[in-house]
């Protein structure tokens, strides 16, 4: 983002906000070379997460282990909640009984690092956000909330 900055204040000439339409009308090496990286990035975190379990990345996008079922005797969480709108206000209550490996293993870390996001991508391609919030492991549904007026 600080390079898209920095290449599109060269070309604006005056201060206003800058969007899709502005990064993709913008020729410059530098940021052409980035989104291809990240394109491979993207692709090759998906072709991992193929395998069952989970694909671990640090903040720095750097892959520290895929297929994983994150235990480590952490707690099994039994109950989530499920926000039903994009700030989590209103949730409510689901037990985890009948999730497959890669809820729950988001669940126990989310359960366990209140820091920690983890992102479930379902084999039928269904999307859940999980994060502690409010006192509990919660999970949003990306098909959900893209509904949601913004």
């Amino acid at each position: 983002m600080n390079e898209f900055a920095r290449v599109a204040s060269r070309s604006q000439r005056e201060c206003r906000p800058l969007g899709w339409d502005e990064y993709l009308a913008l020729s410059d090496p530098v940021l052409t070379r980035m989104d291809e990286t990240l394109f491979e990035l993207a692709h090759f975190v998906a072709d991992l997460s193929l395998v069952d379990g989970a694909v671990v990345l640090n903040r720095r996008f750097e892959v520290l282990g895929f297929g994983a079922e994150i235990s480590g005797g952490l707690e099994n969480v039994t109950r989530l909640q499920v926000a039903l709108d994009i700030e989590g206000e209103t949730r409510q209550p689901e037990a985890v009984k009948g999730r497959g490996t890669r809820h729950r293993s988001a669940y126990r870390l989310c359960n366990a690092l209140h820091d920690a996001l983890a992102i479930v991508i379902s084999q039928d391609g269904q999307v859940l956000f999980v994060h502690w919030h409010d006192g509990a492991v919660t999970c949003w549904d990306q098909v959900a909330t893209s509904l949601l007026d913004f």
